[in-house]
């Protein structure tokens, strides 16, 4: 469980992850809307509050998302985005077990961009060698892609997302961890 809540723009688009308490603030001064609420009640001596587990503005706020919310292309980000999991034979370890591959070797042109990189092993990253995964004849078990900075954001931040964020996440992008 998190005690983090779930702020969705009007439009329902995923915007941030704030504090309960925040959150709490938010709503009494009525800038949200509580769209889902935990099993947790805050009580003071006149008031007794449910805990929300996802907020939603009331008014659209443009330019919530922009150039501040682009995932930075780290090793370690690459390795997150592809579950530290070889992306070739599907063996999970650690950074020091895994390497990061060009799909399309920059001597044949590739770029250093999230489309053509992933995660691999040491094994397997040797077998491919410098040549593209067909030459190799070896099969990419996903395609490589930019991440979603918020799903990017939550998988990073929360170790397990809570059933009720689910639906307002996967609209445009997938989360492999659990």
């Amino acid at each position: 469980m998190t005690d983090r809540v779930l702020l969705l723009n009007s439009s329902y688009e995923p915007v941030s992850l704030i504090s309960q308490e925040r959150a709490i603030v938010l709503w009494y001064s009525g800038k949200v809307t509580v769209v889902a609420e935990r099993d947790v009640t805050w009580r003071s001596v006149s008031v007794a509050i449910k805990v929300p587990s996802v907020v939603r503005l009331v008014n659209y706020v443009r330019g919530l998302t922009g150039l501040r919310n682009i995932v930075k292309m780290t090793r370690k980000n690459i390795m997150l985005r592809d579950n530290y999991t070889c992306q070739y034979c599907g063996m999970k370890g650690g950074p020091e077990k895994l390497n990061i591959d060009h799909v399309i070797p920059k001597g044949q042109g590739g770029k250093s961009e999230w489309t053509n990189l992933v995660t691999t092993c040491i094994p397997c990253n040797s077998e491919k060698d410098c040549r593209t995964p067909r030459q190799a004849k070896m099969v990419l078990r996903k395609s490589p892609k930019k991440p979603d900075f918020m799903v990017f954001t939550i998988h990073r931040n929360v170790k397990n997302v809570p059933e009720d964020w689910r639906s307002y996440l996967y609209w445009n992008s997938e989360l492999d961890r659990t």
